[in-house]
């Protein structure tokens, strides 16, 4: 019966290919997109076409669809230190720009070039990421993310996480970066002292948007240990930039060692349930404190 079924869908490809021969001459490129959306919706594996070249050939946005995705995988990157922020920044970026290039292509029917340009690009991307994306960040890193970080906090707006004030003011923070990358990259190189105070100060612009991992979000489900490093992390920037004072940040540090001592009093325990939460709450004030 099986095989019933698949001679039966053969022979209905050929007689649609038939059809299309007979009507190209009206209707080139119309019929040629129709019948190929059909063949390869029916025998897309058997010809060897990619997952994302079938969702093409059906009128899908595979790239848009796995934005989020991809987005995931850069930000677990970032946690596990494989991947610098720059480069994060960059890399979410490119895969923005990405999806904007198969929005385009898609307007008049995504042709077999089109396809292969796209595919082409996703797996450079990928492998730089799988890779580690070292070197990739090198240069102009912050300023190309620029739109990328604002469609964050305007995200972010929208979804009531910051205010309007807190969402200019981020914006004018970003430029100020921008500025800081020029001034670092004026001798033609960025040292690696340098890239460092860059991606310290990227961080404490993800953090306050508060978006998710991509910025080491302040999180109730990460360990009290390490959200009291990524605090340090988005302090030091803070200060750099002068959005903390001096006196403030040494009272936070003094209050974050404070909650470092309890923390490891509690690991070598078995803390309550309204210990923990004591302890999570207070180092929320203090993540408050660095990203108001």
């Amino acid at each position: 019966m099986r095989n019933v079924r698949l001679a039966l869908i053969a022979t209905t490809a050929l007689t649609l290919a038939g059809g299309a021969a007979v009507a190209q001459t009206q209707y080139p490129s119309t019929t040629q997109d129709r019948l190929g959306a059909v063949v390869g919706a029916l025998f897309g594996d058997r010809l060897g076409l990619s997952a994302m070249d079938q969702a093409w050939l059906r009128g899908g946005r595979p790239l848009r669809d796995g934005q989020s995705q991809f987005s995931t995988r850069v930000d677990a990157s970032v946690r596990a230190g494989s991947v610098s922020a720059s480069a994060a920044t960059r890399l979410r970026a490119d895969y923005s720009a990405l999806v904007d290039l198969e929005n385009q292509y898609a307007v008049g029917g995504i042709s077999a070039q089109e396809r292969a340009d796209l595919n082409a690009r996703y797996t450079a991307l990928t492998q730089t990421l799988e890779a580690g994306a070292s070197g990739y960040a090198d240069m102009d890193i912050v300023a190309q993310g620029r739109a990328d970080f604002e469609t964050r906090v305007n995200a972010a707006v929208t979804a009531r996480r910051i205010t309007r004030t807190e969402a200019t003011r981020l914006k004018t923070d970003y430029q100020a970066l921008i500025q800081l990358e020029s001034r670092y990259s004026a001798d033609g190189s960025i040292s690696a002292s340098e890239r460092a105070d860059l991606d310290a100060r990227l961080d404490a612009l993800d953090l306050r948007v508060g978006d998710g991992p991509a910025g080491q979000t302040p999180s109730t489900n990460l360990p009290a240990r390490t959200r009291l490093a990524n605090l340090e992390t988005a302090l030091t920037a803070a200060e750099r930039s002068g959005a903390v004072s001096r006196t403030e940040a040494a009272d936070i540090r003094v209050e974050a060692g404070d909650l470092a001592r309890l923390d490891a009093a509690y690991s070598r325990t078995s803390p309550s349930s309204d210990d923990t939460a004591y302890l999570s709450r207070r180092i929320g004030e203090l993540e408050l404190r660095v990203r108001r």
